[in-house]
């Protein structure tokens, strides 16, 4: 059927992410050994307690508001709190299938144009995009210290789109950072709020991994910019909860209209969270032990890991800040530059290709992060082995050392021997 398709189509393809995990469950499904580093899936088991919560609700078949059930909305709240100090009767809260759809009618909800640091999470710019908005890159700079936005220069940048005639009146934040792994310090938080506070700029803070902070403390924008501040975030990175699809967002009052326009996108798109995921998710929320320590332990492990991954490959002589939070490396090869040139390799486009096609590696290219083709970035994710043999080792006291990779995540281990051999034959 010969039909017009809307013009934005083709500006995007199945999300990066997706895809990438499609590529490696077809793969395995033919019995292709693959190493799986293209997917930030957090890989533990369902804590007991929410498990339990799920299967008693399961009775709940009614529609629920489209904010979400009101007990759970207020558990959030003073949930957040005690993370961030936020006064409950200054907020409210709206559920969704997934934080993506919260970030997606925040963006639908507010006019203009979309501030996006880069290197930025796959399916910000596309989000907008589809919307009809502009993005206007903003500069980052990554380093052991964090992933950094110079605020004179955001200044700079929002100045100079308002030049040229474009509208930037919203930014998306997240720390830390999918797909760096790093966070943004506390001091050059602070300095962005207060260029928002005076441009008038939203800031849209996606805190989807806030609590898989490596030093165990939450940091958020908010604090500095109460008002202007939307705070995403939701169970998949914490709770290993992604196939649950439940995610909010955290709406100051005195944004006038945004909760209320917020709720009508939710009435006409995704009705609401699944009644039964609801009233079990409030138990993720009342701060019980066992969760707060389950949330600690799995970060425990992520660090291990993922510093571990970064250790190995600066060791390499591969660029890799240690990553801070998340599960996630981010390795320039600009050091071998020219070595990957004499093969054919000019884009990290081509890299992850070539890893995929000649050592079964499965990985991301930076440039589906915003980063310009040329940079040779890869974005790794350090979640290929079992979470539940790998959280109970850790929690029967097994040491974390290269021996618990090696006899507990052999993926892992294996993926720093993939890269070995890849350096040493470019070094040939």
């Amino acid at each position: 059927m010969n039909i017009e398709l809307n013009k934005f189509s083709n500006e995007f393809e199945l999300s990066p992410t997706l895809a990438a995990n499609e590529t490696v469950l077809r793969l395995r499904d033919k019995g292709k050994p693959i190493i799986h580093m293209g997917f930030g899936q957090a890989p533990f088991p369902v804590p007991e307690r929410i498990k339990k919560a799920l299967c008693d609700n399961a009775y709940n078949n009614k529609y629920l508001p489209a904010l979400g059930l009101e007990e759970l909305r207020d558990t959030i709240l003073h949930y957040y709190n005690g993370l961030v100090g936020i006064d409950p009767d200054k907020y409210q809260v709206i559920t969704a299938p997934g934080s993506k759809l919260i970030l997606y009618g925040l963006q639908m909800a507010v006019k203009g144009d979309l501030l996006m640091p880069v290197p930025s999470w796959v399916s910000y710019a596309p989000q907008a995009r589809m919307l009809g908005d502009e993005v206007i890159r903003v500069p980052t700079k990554l380093d052991d210290a964090g992933y950094h936005i110079g605020a004179d220069q955001l200044k700079e940048i929002i100045i100079s789109a308002r030049a040229r005639g474009l509208n930037p009146t919203k930014i998306i934040l997240n720390y830390p950072s999918n797909p760096t792994g790093l966070t943004i310090s506390d001091n050059d938080l602070k300095e962005i709020a207060e260029i928002c506070i005076e441009e008038n700029i939203l800031i849209i803070s996606d805190e989807i991994y806030g609590l898989v902070s490596f030093d165990g403390e939450y940091r958020s924008i908010s604090k500095y910019a109460p008002d202007n501040t939307v705070i995403s975030s939701g169970l998949s990175k914490h709770l290993s909860l992604g196939g649950w699809r439940f995610g909010f967002g955290i709406i100051p009052k005195s944004i006038n209209g945004l909760t209320d326009l917020m709720q009508n996108i939710a009435s006409e798109t995704w009705s609401c969270v699944p009644s039964p995921v609801q009233y079990a998710v409030i138990e993720a929320y009342k701060g019980h032990e066992d969760i707060e320590k389950y949330i600690k332990d799995c970060c425990d492990i992520h660090c291990f890991i993922n510093q571990y991954i970064a250790k190995e490959l600066s060791r390499l002589g591969v660029i890799c800040p240690l990553p801070q939070g998340g599960f996630y490396n981010y390795p320039d090869f600009l050091p071998y530059q020219n070595e990957l040139s004499n093969i054919g390799i000019k884009t990290s486009q081509q890299l992850s290709a070539y890893l995929l096609e000649e050592y079964g590696l499965v990985s991301l290219a930076g440039a589906s992060f915003g980063a310009e083709p040329q940079t040779l970035t890869l974005r790794l994710s350090g979640c290929d082995y079992d979470g539940e043999k790998v959280l109970n080792a850790y929690q029967s006291g097994k040491e974390l050392n290269e021996q618990f990779i090696i006899d507990h995540a052999p993926n892992v281990k294996e993926a720093i021997c993939i890269f070995e051999g890849f350096i040493v034959n470019l070094r040939k």
